[in-house]
Parts: structure tokens; sequence; C-alpha cells
């Protein structure tokens, strides 16, 4: 007697709370300590590398870390952490693994030598309110840019990461121009509309991958990683004349707004560079451009 043809389908396994029902909470890893200690990342995707360059899917400075470090995954409704031959190891509440290790609700994932992470199943309202909490510890309250704070951070972790893998790293000083007219003419209520906006502008005018920041009053520090001199010139160009065609309303009269820009490129043949002096010749500059009249561009 033939045998029945054997069944190809696969079948995902979700798993069953206690009580029968599904257990519908997010994979979610949350930094402990290592850069951006309190950052909330979701882990439900088919897979997510972390590492310290841009290969990873997540990319953490830590030169501790590998360029390819570690792999998260779900299957068959289960979250796993394996290790991708990385050269300071991954840990799982403190044993190292080798093989992929299923990861329980409060695990503590190690990455290297300073990376810590938690791992937990998390229900979406409180993945969402997390995340929300996170964002404002980093983000400008007025705006929704980047704080200070925050800044200082990614401008060490940035310059570290040009340093070490030998690329670009630009710092774009903006400023409003004649902005303590507009306060003078509008108040201070139409003086944050303008902060607002100006902002809004900035990060619809900028990658993903770009930092977009506050600096202080009505200044923005916007950091570009990775490209070539004349295309961040032309960037800058581009970010003015948005800034320079953009509307601003505010009760009922429109307020005109442009900006000035100084743009400094640090270059890997530049050793003897540091973050601060980078910073310093985007503020120069700056100053240079108010001088030639407002409204431009001006490279250091």
């Amino acid at each position: 007697m033939a045998k029945p043809p054997q069944s190809t389908m696969q079948v995902n396994v979700t798993p069953v709370l206690p009580g029968g029902g599904k257990d519908d909470r997010r994979g979610t890893l949350t930094i402990l300590s290592g850069e951006r200690p309190g950052r909330l990342i979701e882990v439900d995707g088919s897979e997510l590398v972390v590492g310290r360059t841009d290969e990873s899917t997540l990319r953490i400075e830590d030169e501790s870390l590998s360029r390819k470090h570690a792999r998260f995954f779900r299957l068959m409704g289960n979250h796993y952490v394996t290790d991708l031959q990385s050269t300071n190891g991954t840990f799982v509440n403190g044993a190292r693994v080798s093989t992929p290790t299923q990861l329980a609700d409060g695990d503590r994932v190690q990455l290297g030598l300073a990376t810590v992470l938690r791992f937990g199943l998390t229900d979406k309202a409180v993945v969402d309110e997390a995340r929300r909490l996170y964002e404002a510890t980093v983000r400008d309250r007025l705006t929704g840019a980047y704080n200070r704070h925050f800044l200082d951070e990614r401008l060490q972790s940035e310059w570290s990461f040009a340093k070490r893998h030998g690329t670009r790293l630009s710092v774009l000083f903006v400023d409003a121009d004649h902005f303590k007219k507009v306060n003078d003419t509008y108040g201070h209520a139409g003086g944050d509309a303008v902060l607002k906006s100006l902002a809004g502008v900035l990060l619809k005018s900028m990658r993903t991958e770009d930092v977009v920041a506050r600096y202080g009053g009505e200044e923005f520090i916007l950091l570009v990683r990775g490209i070539a001199v004349d295309a961040v010139m032309t960037l800058a160009e581009r970010v003015r004349a948005d800034v320079a065609s953009c509307v601003i309303e505010h009760e009922g009269k429109t307020i005109p707004v442009t900006v000035s820009i100084g743009v400094a490129t640090h270059e890997a043949e530049k050793e003897a560079e540091s973050i601060e002096s980078l910073v310093a010749r985007a503020d120069a500059a700056l100053y240079r451009a108010k001088e030639l009249g407002r409204n431009r561009v001006v490279a250091a």
C-alpha cells in the first residue's frame, strides 16, 4: 500500500497564555547601559542584526562590538539571539552563547564589554508609552528636534565612528536670521511659531540617518555622515531655499524667515582635528554668512 504524501505546510506556533488566549505581546530590547540608555527597540521582525557599522540593522557605537555582532530573530513564535562570531562575545544572563538561544521575558543580554540590553515581551500600549517617554528625554519640547544633551552625545559617537572608519562627518550650523526682530514684531508666541516651523523644514529636508538638533535659542545643528563636500553644500543650499520658501502663519499674519548656514566637513586625513574644532569651524562659517548679508551658505 502506498504511503500518503507528507504535508510540507509550515505551521507557525503562537504562544498561548495560561488563560487560553493568544500572547500578543511584542518582543522588545531596552538599552540598559551603553549608547542611548532607555531606548526601546522592537524585535518582532524577521531579524535584527546588531553591530557597530552601518552594515548592521541596529548600529551601536561601542568599540567592543564587532562589525556584525549578534542577531536577534523570531521563529515559531519564540525569540532567539545568536552570536555572529564576535570578538568579545554575546551573553544571556551572564552565560556566553555560541548557538541560537531562546529568550524569555526579562532576560539580560550583554553584547561585548559595555552594551547591556533587556529583552521583554510587552503590550503595544506599553511599547508606545515607553517610546513616548524616551522621546521626551531626547527631544526639544518646543520644536521636536533633538535636544542639546542628545546632540552632545551624538557628536561624540559620530566623531568616533568617522575617525575609526575613515569617513566624512559634516556639521551644518543653522541660525534664523533677524530672530530678535521677529520676537519684537510678533511677540514670543510668533517667535515660537517660527522655531517650530523651521525645525519642521529641517526635519523634512534631512535624511533619516542625519541628526537635527536644537543647539540653543534660534540655532540648530545638523550632523551629516558620509557624503562628499560638494553634496553637503548642495544639501545645505536646498535647506536654505526650503526655509526661505516656507510660509509661516501666526494670528492671521505671515512671518517671513530665512537662515544662514555655516558648513564644516571633517576629512579622514585631518588627523589633528577634534569634534570641538569641527563645530567651531562651522560656527565661524556661520558668522561669515551673516557678515556677508545673511540668507546664504558658507563653507569653512
